[in-house]
C-alpha cells in the first residue's frame, strides 16, 4: 500500500533533498579541485558553525542562533556534511522494513556528562591554543580530511591521471575518524551528534528552548512505537510521551511514519483531554478500535515482529551474496593508493647520499600566504583542508610533525611536491576561519611566505631557479675558490638569492634538479 504525502512525509522528503545538496556541494568543494564550480562552492564553508566562530562572524553565529531557537537543530539535519554521513551509514542497515524490523533505534537517557564534559574540554584547549582536538572532533573538519585524504586521490586519478596524497598522518587520522563514524552510526544512528561532537553540544543548549518542536498528542497516540523505532537520535520517549529537544536532529522520521498523526512538529504543547489518563497493565481498547498496548503486549508485538522477520529471511531467495576476502582485499588496496603513492614518489630520494654533499632542511615550517602570524594562524586554523584540497599546484600538505602534534593537521607548504602561484591567491579567499586573510593579486605579490637560501656545496650551476623566479631575484654568480679539502660541487656558477625581494613561492626548490639533496630550500626567517 502505498503511503500518502502527508504533511510530514513532505517535510521529510525536503529536508533530505535540502541535506544531500550540501552534501554534494561540499564533496565538490573539497575533492574536485580542478572543476570550475568548485571553485564558485567557497560559501558552503562559509556556513559550518565551527569556522564561523573562529573567523569572529558575529552576524552569522547569530543568525544560527535565531534559526536554532526558532526551528532546533536544523544545522545538524541538513548544512552539516558529517550529518548527511551518518545518515547514509545509518540507513543501510535499516533500508528496508524488514531490516528496520530486526535493528529498531531503542529510547535512551541524554547522556550530559560525556556530551558537556567533551564540549567543556575542548573549549578550554581552543582557548589555551590547543586546538588540536576542535580540529579532531569538528564535523566540518573531519568530514572535510576525510574527502581530501581519501576520496580526493581517487578523484584526481580518474581526471587528470595523476594522484597527490596528503601526509601520512591526516591520511590515517581521516581513515580512523570514518571507521570510527561509520561503526557509531551503523548501531546508534546520531550517537556522535549527541556525545561528541562539539557543534552538536553548543546547539543542544539552544535547541531544548527551541519554539517550533516535537510534541506527541496522547489522545491520538496508540503507543505503537514507530516513532521511537525511527529515531536516529534515540531521544523519543514513549512511556513518558516526550521528545528531547535537546538531542533531536529534526529529521522528521517520526512524523513521516505515524499513522495516527499524533507526532508534530509545530509551537504548541498538547493538553489531554482525559488529564486523569494513566497506564495500564493490559491492553484496552480505544473509543477508535484502536489498541493501546501493555508492556506485555509490546513484548508480544515484538516477538511476533522478530518471527515474522525470521521467516522471512528464510523464505528469501536471490541474495547477493559478497565474498568477504575480496571485499576486505579491494577495500584495503583502495585506502593504501595514497600512501604507496608517497612511497614511490620519494623513491628516488632513497640513494645513498653522494660525498661532499649536504641534506638540506627548512629549520622552520612555511605556512600558507595570508597568515597575519604564525600563533594566529594556528589558533584560527582547524586543519579542515579546503585549501588543500583547492590548491592548483598541490603544494599544501596537512602538517606531520613540522608544527608539533598539537597542531598536527595544519597545512604547511611542501615545495618538493609543488610551489606557490605568483597571481593565484585560492587559498586566502576560501578559508572560512579567516586564518589566512583575502588577499588581492597585487597583494599577494609583495606578501613574504618565507626566504630562499642556497646550499652552495650542492649547487650545480644549472640557472633552473633564476629561469624561473617570479620576483628575478636569484642570479648566477662565479662560485669562489674552495678551501682546501672541499668536496662538494665544482661547477663555476652557483646561485645566489637577493632576500630583500624574495617572497618565498617555492619554485625555486620545486624545480631544482639537484640530487640526492636540493641546493636551494624555502624558510621562514624568525
Amino acid at each position: 500500500m502505498q503511503r500518502k504525502w502527508r504533511t510530514g512525509r513532505i517535510l521529510r522528503v525536503a529536508r533530505v533533498v535540502v541535506q544531500t545538496v550540501f552534501l554534494l556541494m561540499c564533496t565538490t568543494l573539497l575533492a574536485a579541485s580542478g572543476w570550475a564550480i568548485a571553485l564558485k562552492l567557497g560559501w558552503v564553508a562559509g556556513l559550518q558553525l565551527v569556522p564561523l566562530v573562529l573567523g569572529m562572524s558575529v552576524s552569522a553565529l547569530l543568525i544560527w542562533v535565531a534559526l536554532t531557537l526558532l526551528f532546533g537543530r536544523i544545522y545538524c539535519s541538513t548544512v552539516c556534511p558529517l550529518g548527511a554521513v551518518q545518515d547514509a551509514v545509518a540507513r543501510i542497515p535499516r533500508f528496508t522494513r524488514k531490516q528496520r524490523l530486526r535493528k529498531p533505534y531503542h529510547f535512551a537517557p541524554a547522556n550530559n556528562r560525556l556530551r558537556y564534559g567533551a564540549l567543556s574540554v575542548v573549549v578550554i584547549a581552543a582557548a589555551a591554543g590547543l586546538t588540536l582536538l576542535l580540529a579532531l572532533l569538528d564535523p566540518y573538519s573531519a568530514f572535510a580530511r576525510m574527502v581530501t585524504s581519501l576520496l580526493g586521490p581517487v578523484v584526481q586519478l580518474g581526471t587528470d591521471g595523476g594522484v597527490v596524497t596528503a601526509s601520512l598522518a591526516s591520511f590515517a587520522v581521516a581513515l580512523v575518524t570514518l571507521v570510527a563514524i561509520a561503526v557509531a552510526s551503523w548501531r546508534k544512528g546520531r550517537l556522535y551528534c549527541n556525545t561528541l561532537c562539539p557543534v552538536g553540544g553548543t546547539l543542544s543548549l539552544i535547541s531544548r528552548y527551541s519554539f517550533f518542536h516535537f510534541d506527541i498528542d496522547t489522545d491520538l497516540c496508540v503507543n505503537c512505537r514507530r516513532c521511537e523505532h525511527v529515531c536516529k537520535a534515540q531521544c523519543i520517549s514513549p512511556d513518558d510521551h516526550t521528545v528531547d529537544g535537546s538531542r533531536c536532529v529534526v529529521c522528521f522520521d517520526c512524523v513521516d511514519v505515524c499513522s495516527e498523526n499524533a507526532i508534530r512538529y509545530t509551537f504548541r504543547h498538547k493538553r489531554l483531554s482525559i488529564p486523569m489518563l494513566q497506564r495500564i497493565r493490559t491492553g484496552v481498547a480505544t473509543a477508535s478500535g484502536a489498541q493501546i498496548s501493555s508492556p506485555a503486549a509490546d513484548g508480544a508485538v515484538k516477538a511476533n515482529h522478530t518471527s515474522d522477520a525470521v521467516k522471512a529471511d528464510h523464505a528469501a531467495d536471490g541474495a547477493v551474496k559478497v565474498d568477504r576476502r575480496q571485499f576486505l582485499a579491494t577495500g584495503l588496496i583502495v585506502g593504501l593508493a595514497p600512501a604507496a603513492a608517497t612511497i614511490l614518489k620519494a623513491a628516488d630520494r632513497l640513494a645513498p647520499p653522494s660525498e661532499g654533499k649536504v641534506d638540506i632542511h627548512p629549520t622552520h615550517p612555511v605556512v600558507p600566504p595570508g597568515s597575519r602570524s604564525m600563533d594566529d594562524f594556528l589558533e584560527r586554523c582547524t586543519g579542515c583542508g579546503l585549501c588543500v584540497a583547492q590548491c592548483p599546484t598541490h603544494v599544501l600538505r596537512p602538517s606531520a610533525r613540522e608544527l608539533g602534534w598539537a597542531h598536527l593537521l595544519h597545512p604547511v607548504m611542501d615545495y618538493d611536491r609543488g610551489f606557490c602561484r605568483y597571481n593565484c591567491t585560492r587559498c586566502t579567499e576560501i578559508c572560512p576561519t579567516t586564518a589566512l586573510s583575502p588577499l588581492t593579486v597585487e597583494e599577494k605579490h609583495i606578501f613574504i611566505i618565507g626566504h630562499a637560501r642556497v646550499e652552495v656545496a650542492n649547487c650545480i650551476g644549472c640557472g633552473a631557479c633564476a629561469q624561473v623566479c617570479p620576483k628575478q631575484t636569484i642570479s648566477l654568480k662565479p662560485r669562489p675558490l674552495p678551501p682546501s679539502g672541499y668536496r662538494g660541487s665544482t661547477s663555476p656558477m652557483m646561485a645566489v638569492v637577493d632576500t630583500t625581494a624574495c617572497i618565498g613561492c617555492g619554485a625555486c626548490q620545486n624545480v631544482c634538479p639537484a640530487k640526492p639533496y636540493k641546493a636551494i630550500v624555502v624558510d621562514v626567517i624568525v
